[in-house]
């Protein structure tokens, strides 16, 4: 599945917000729930300036992804073809390539689908064709953080269908996580994400977004094995949660 520019774009910056341990709970205390990709644009422009050009190369992006701290696994999880920058933070090439992991559904389908699943049929469809996950996955999100229930909040304050942190929601762009085209696009955007950074472990991937990403890193889990090495050392609600979002996913296959 290959990602529309744009969605590489935030991608992209999400990969390097995560590097720089901003995990749901952070992200929501930061000034007023926005982020700030400043740096992460200065970095790109330096690149470009220190070329005499307006463009980075695919190669020059991988170089500045690392000055940022992001671990080699990660940098080699973005698979990309030839990428052009038109500017420090807009990604215009029709040509920006991000293939995303083949990440598998259940094979049995087990118990009964919430009904207020065919409400959001379209929307959970069309971003699944857009950030090449399965709609099993993201139902299963859904049924597990809110059971549909769009205006869902907990009191972390997570809020929508996917619950999204308000700060985690204005990096993906979302403006009003109680709309539910923004909130599943957005939590869609950013599953992929972690399914990009983990290889397409789902069970890693769910588990930073839970817990966030930050999470692993400080707990040093970057693979399956890992996990299950030091799952006990994952928060409580975490360990709950990939189980539970997975039996809920066998429902929507």
């Amino acid at each position: 599945m290959v990602i529309e520019p744009r969605t590489a774009k935030q991608l992209i910056e999400l990969q390097w917000m995560d590097s720089m341990n901003l995990d749901k709970s952070s992200l929501s205390s930061m000034a007023q729930g926005k982020i700030d990709s400043s740096v992460f644009a200065s970095l790109l422009q330096q690149k470009m300036e220190q070329s005499g050009t307006s463009s980075i190369s695919a190669e020059e992006l991988m170089k500045t992804l690392a000055a940022i701290s992001l671990p080699a696994d990660q940098v080699d999880s973005l698979k990309m073809g030839a990428t052009s920058l038109g500017g420090a933070s807009s990604l215009d090439s029709s040509a920006a390539r991000i293939e995303m992991p083949n990440v598998s559904e259940p094979k049995v389908k087990s118990g009964t689908p919430n009904a207020g699943a065919a409400q959001y049929a379209d929307i959970v469809q069309a971003a699944s064709a857009k950030y090449g996950i399965p709609q099993s996955l993201i139902n299963g999100i859904i049924d597990a953080e809110s059971s549909f229930n769009p205006n869902a909040q907990s009191g972390a304050g997570a809020k929508g269908l996917m619950q999204l942190m308000d700060g985690t929601a204005a990096g993906l762009g979302v403006k009003n996580s109680f709309d539910p085209e923004q909130n599943i696009n957005g939590g869609s955007s950013y599953i992929a994400s972690m399914l990009i950074r983990f290889g397409g472990s789902q069970s890693l991937a769910l588990a930073a977004y839970n817990a966030g990403p930050g999470t692993l890193q400080r707990l040093g889990i970057r693979t399956e094995e890992d996990l299950r090495a030091k799952f006990d050392q994952l928060p409580r609600e975490t360990q709950n949660y990939i189980g539970r979002v997975e039996k809920a996913q066998a429902k929507y296959i």
